[in-house]
């Protein structure tokens, strides 16, 4: 078996080891257009782990070879078995070769101190393929065609073993493809993550989404630098009928020069007037505790969830806002209002009446009083909890959750009255929102509406006929 040199270099780049003698990379990533050669590294690999590399331990190395499809996998064991057979030194050291469809492997002799001789297994990914088998080694071919689901069937082969690789290989995913295992490997190599290793032959500038729509196909260092087995394996002449042929631009810059651009950030979709980077740069250590709180309950629809939030004043100019609890169902809801009120100095609770609907009985059991709002007030809270916001006036302990509700929301009309949170996807719950939102308003409330003090008794004091003058009290009607 000759390899070709780019096929050399990346299988010692598999290879490479750290300090402790360990692979140096766990993942490892290959891009190439088709027709290249990667099924033959591939065999190269699976031959290296097999007769090269035993565990130290005595234990059975496995190396479990995966395609997305049956015919690509039988064809890769076909390859390997083939130049096994035809090699004397190496079939002396075979015990068998299955070539039963779906169970294709090769199996070695056992080492002296093993009960079980190494093997490769050739199988076809599924949800349920691979499971069973402690795996040291996994390799993805067809990688752009590589399911979570059938990964995850896989990765946990080799949950118990210590110096574990998986190998992905294929071409840019088209549209058709499920390609978002094989492009979180591609995002963790090209920034540089740790034990990650990735390999791609593309043209200069592939990776910028603006700078691939720029690349001249018709340029010959194009060629070089996308197809590695260029006058080897692929003739010039070949490319140029390609380019020359093709009536999709894309489809040609991915299947024949595996341009692959980053995704674009995407700019978020500006759902309602908060400032959401105001928001989140007035996060920080701000516990809402102490008397005076505010507490604020949001139900989700339907009653299969119920989130708590508190508020308090800070300053003169700040209140800080907190989420304290979100949960499935509401019976847990009374119960942790009341625990929660005493500890906020007989907070006040505030919800609306109308999503609270569920809960109002259970409040009522619970001797908890709460402040219903109405409609106007609603709105109010709503525009309030906007503006403060975004002069950067409500602080708030760093919670994502948060966040991501504030994020989901939009807003709706609610009569002449103003606007009111609203999901933007009824699959995303704001009530997070909802709750943080009605807890700063009624911090503002309980402000403007200060609780009415009885004034104290008067003095006591001893009152005589002969001390009562003319128009003064009359010891017969005095109050007492």
């Amino acid at each position: 078996m000759k390899l070709e040199d780019w096929q050399e270099y990346v299988l010692w780049a598999w290879h490479d080891i750290d300090d402790a003698g360990k692979w140096a990379a766990s993942e490892c990533g290959l891009l190439v257009s088709r027709q290249n050669g990667k099924s033959e590294a591939l065999v190269a690999f699976d031959l290296a782990r097999l007769f090269l590399f035993p565990l130290p331990d005595k234990r059975r190395r496995t190396v479990l070879h995966t395609a997305h499809e049956v015919k690509t996998a039988t064809e890769t064991f076909e390859k390997l078995a083939s130049i096994i057979e035809a090699n004397d030194r190496l079939m002396s050291l075979v015990d068998h070769v299955y070539t039963a469809n779906g169970k294709e492997a090769i199996v070695l002799k056992k080492r002296r101190g093993q009960l079980l001789g190494d093997r490769v297994r050739f199988v076809a990914r599924s949800k349920k393929s691979g499971r069973g088998f402690a795996a040291t080694d996994v390799v993805y071919d067809e990688a752009q065609e590589l399911p979570v689901s059938a990964r995850k069937a896989l990765t946990y082969t080799q949950s118990t073993i210590p110096n574990r690789q998986e190998i992905y290989v294929g071409t840019v995913p088209s549209d058709e493809n499920d390609g978002e295992v094989f492009e979180g490997v591609r995002d963790r190599g090209r920034r540089g993550a740790s034990r990650v290793i990735w390999q791609e032959w593309s043209p200069e500038g592939a990776e910028d989404p603006k700078l691939a729509k720029l690349i001249d196909v018709e340029d010959p260092e194009v060629w070089k630098q996308s197809i590695p087995a260029m006058g080897t394996w692929i003739h010039p002449t070949t490319v140029a009928e390609q380019v020359d042929r093709a009536a999709d631009r894309d489809e040609l810059l991915q299947e024949r020069f595996a341009v692959w651009p980053n995704r674009a950030e995407e700019v978020a979709e500006k759902l309602s007037e908060l400032d959401l980077e105001m928001w989140k740069r007035h996060a920080g250590d701000y516990p809402v505790q102490g008397d005076g709180g505010v507490i604020a309950i949001a139900v989700g629809r339907g009653g299969g969830y119920a989130t708590i939030s508190k508020a308090i004043r800070l300053d003169s100019d700040h209140i800080a806002v907190e989420h304290h609890k979100t949960d499935r169902k509401v019976r847990w809801v009374a119960d942790e209002v009341k625990a929660l009120k005493a500890g906020l100095g007989n907070a006040l609770v505030v919800v609306d009446p109308k999503n609270a609907a569920m809960i109002l009985a259970d409040l009522d059991r619970a001797g908890i009083k709460y402040l219903a709002m109405h409609l106007d007030e609603i709105a109010a809270a709503h525009s309030i909890f906007i503006e403060m916001s975004n002069d950067g006036l409500v602080l708030h302990r760093d919670q994502p959750e948060v966040t991501k509700s504030l994020e989901l929301a939009t807003t709706r009309a609610i009569g002449r009255a103003g606007f009111t949170w609203e999901p933007s996807d009824p699959t995303k719950p704001i009530s997070h929102a909802q709750s943080v939102t009605w807890a700063v308003w009624g911090v503002i409330k309980s402000e403007a509406s200060p609780k009415k003090r009885t004034p104290p008794p008067p003095k006591a004091a001893v009152l005589t006929r002969d001390s009562v003058a003319r128009d003064e009290v009359d010891l017969r009607s005095a109050g007492f």
